[in-house]
């Protein structure tokens, strides 16, 4: 392989990474700043909505870097997409590890209790819609970067 076009699975990878890496990050963190049942909910003492507020940043600005590690990743520079992958993976994985933790903390995974299709947080379809798109699209990324190495 050349330095040419990288094969089609290489950019249906990067973009399923990249598409990941918009809806754990931007996506969520402009709907959490809108949604008058999270960031600007009056109900919510002060302190929770700094801790809140904090959150929304990480998650925004460590998503926009891995976005940018993503983005510039070719098969011979592999190591960024797999730290861009990880740092979603580190998201995401606070969100499961919070929904794991919710009863204990007396948190919920939404504020009016809706549910898709009778059982499903929407948050849940959403953040594992994330973590399904970047696993897939990491892993056909990868798989071109091995082939990529055993060529001569």
């Amino acid at each position: 392989m050349t330095d040419a076009a990288p094969p089609r699975a290489w950019r249906v990878g990067k973009a399923l990474t990249l598409l990941a890496a918009f809806t754990y990050g931007p996506l969520p963190a402009l709907i959490d700043s809108l949604d008058p049942a999270h960031l600007r909910n009056p109900a919510w003492p002060p302190h929770a909505r700094l801790h809140l507020l904090w959150l929304i940043a990480s998650g925004l600005y460590s998503s926009l870097f891995g976005m940018y590690l993503l983005a510039t990743a070719t098969p011979r520079s592999f190591d960024r997409m797999r730290v861009g992958a990880a740092l979603g993976a580190i998201h995401v994985a606070g969100f499961f590890t919070a929904g794991i933790f919710k009863n204990a903390a007396g948190a919920a995974f939404d504020a009016d209790g809706r549910v898709l299709f009778g059982v499903v947080p929407p948050a849940m379809l959403h953040f594992g819609s994330s973590a399904a798109l970047l696993l897939t699209g990491f892993a056909l990324c990868r798989n071109v970067a091995l082939h990529h190495e055993r060529l001569p």
